[in-house]
């Protein structure tokens, strides 16, 4: 005899987001993960600011098919009643599929290689012109290279936490540690637990970390690409494909030029703003946007409500 489905609304759902008692629903089948939280690859903030709600896009980003497996060992026996799918997810998700199904998940190229003998090349450059000329110049050029060799650990060090660029999980690990903790100086386990949290609200005041820190950085909630030449792509790390990355995460990125197209499709069709600028715009909009919070920090006697300042200052951080 087949069992009947136990149901619950989305609303009942929303009741389950506090520590101790945390519920998801993905595709529709409810899971409690309140112990699992602990124990999350991905950390406990995404769980704790998902609480409640359907996550099926967030898990469908983070998460590879091998991963849909362990899931029913959480199920909580209920399905959301009232469980609807948005034209933008549905084509979404086929993208995912789509994605998936090219191999681009897997295709990572040469990147990390190519990056890890530079950044050998550029120590070994500056280590010996700093110990073996006395030259102002050469000590100047040293720095630049090392300026250089700090900017592409950090970007192997956010690759690698995001995918797995190493051959063996040991060695994505191990360069995860010497580009993120011992290079870079950022403790890779912070970044990996606040870095989650900011894919799964990017930009939300309320719960992305990477806006709560002032009064050290502050920061507007509007994203862009830039435009530039593929030659490029090296030096920015693949985020000046800032919206393909926040959609997909997991992807690598020597493929976030190709996918490029398809995220412009995608935004065209459901009317959604994709925003791209040039590399000199993009510039000139930073200087803009710094001088426009300085002059309203600046007018205490007549503070703008809700200026960029009040944004920073006031979220839950």
């Amino acid at each position: 005899m087949t069992e009947l489905k136990r149901y619950i609304t989305s609303e009942d759902l929303k009741l389950h987001n506090k520590p101790g008692d945390l519920w998801i629903s993905i595709h529709g089948k409810v899971y409690d993960v309140s112990d699992w939280v602990k124990d999350h690859p991905g950390g406990d903030l995404p769980l704790l600011n998902l609480a409640g709600q359907d996550v099926t896009d967030a898990f469908v980003a983070f998460h590879p098919a091998s991963a849909w497996q362990y899931l029913d060992k959480f199920f909580s026996g209920y399905y959301l009643k009232d469980y609807t799918v948005s034209d933008v997810s549905k084509d979404y998700r086929r993208l995912v599929f789509e994605f998936s199904k090219m191999g681009l998940f897997e295709k990572k190229g040469h990147v990390a290689c190519v990056t890890l003998c530079v950044m050998a090349m550029l120590f070994a450059v500056c280590v010996y012109g700093v110990l073996c000329c006395d030259s102002t110049w050469v000590h100047l050029f040293c720095g630049g290279l090392m300026g250089i060799l700090w900017i592409q650990s950090g970007w192997m060090g956010h690759d690698s936490g995001h995918y797995q660029i190493m051959p063996t999980r040991r060695l994505n690990q191990y360069v995860q540690i010497v580009a993120g903790n011992c290079i870079a100086g950022v403790s890779i386990c912070w970044w990996k637990r606040n870095h989650n949290a900011h894919h799964m609200a990017c930009n939300s005041l309320d719960f992305d970390p990477d806006l709560q820190h002032m009064p050290f950085f502050a920061q507007t909630t509007g994203s862009l690409d830039i435009m530039c030449s593929s030659w490029m792509d090296w030096f920015h790390g693949g985020l000046q494909f800032q919206i393909e990355h926040h959609l997909f995460p997991r992807l690598p990125r020597c493929q976030l030029r190709k996918i490029s197209p398809f995220v412009k499709e995608l935004c065209k069709k459901h009317n959604l703003p994709y925003n791209i600028v040039s590399f000199w715009k993009a510039n000139e909009l930073t200087c803009r946007t710094l001088r426009t919070a300085a002059l309203q920090a600046q007018d205490l006697a007549n503070p703008v409500p809700k200026n960029l300042v009040w944004e920073a200052v006031n979220t839950h951080g």
